[in-house]
């Protein structure tokens, strides 16, 4: 039997839900407008010219880690796992955005400008599921 949920549970569920919230939105404007979404993050026109096509394809990862995660943030103690699901592309994501700037891919600069998207939704979910686990709820 689970315990009622109290302020850090819905603090976890919060988490979840913004970063729901802020995926499913990035996905629909990637998949809706993708010129419109490539000029509209500064730090997207230094990787080269647009490609509508893969814009709408990382929507589509988008979108569809932000509907897993708004499953998971209506009840994070019994659909942890989808919370893990719906985080795995995002933290993958993350480290890549990692990667390029450990491996002078891209500069310091991009990366910080780009980080509290790339990094700040994985971190929510990651934050979310350390909650959970470290009080036992899952």
């Amino acid at each position: 039997m689970t315990a009622k949920p109290d302020v850090l549970d819905r603090l976890a569920q919060l988490l979840l839900l913004v970063a729901a919230v802020t995926c499913i939105a990035n996905g629909l404007f990637m998949l809706a407008r993708p010129l419109d979404w490539y000029v509209f993050v500064p730090t997207v026109v230094t990787t080269g010219p647009p490609n509508a096509h893969f814009i709408r394809d990382i929507g589509l990862a988008y979108l569809g880690s932000g509907l897993i995660l708004l499953y998971a943030a209506a009840n994070p103690i019994r659909r942890w796992r989808a919370a893990l699901v719906g985080g795995l592309w995002l933290t993958l994501h993350g480290l890549l955005h990692i990667y390029e700037v450990a491996a002078g891919i891209c500069g310091p600069a991009i990366f910080w400008a780009d980080a509290p998207a790339v990094i700040g939704q994985p971190a929510l979910v990651i934050a979310a599921l350390a909650i959970l686990f470290a009080r036992k709820r899952v």
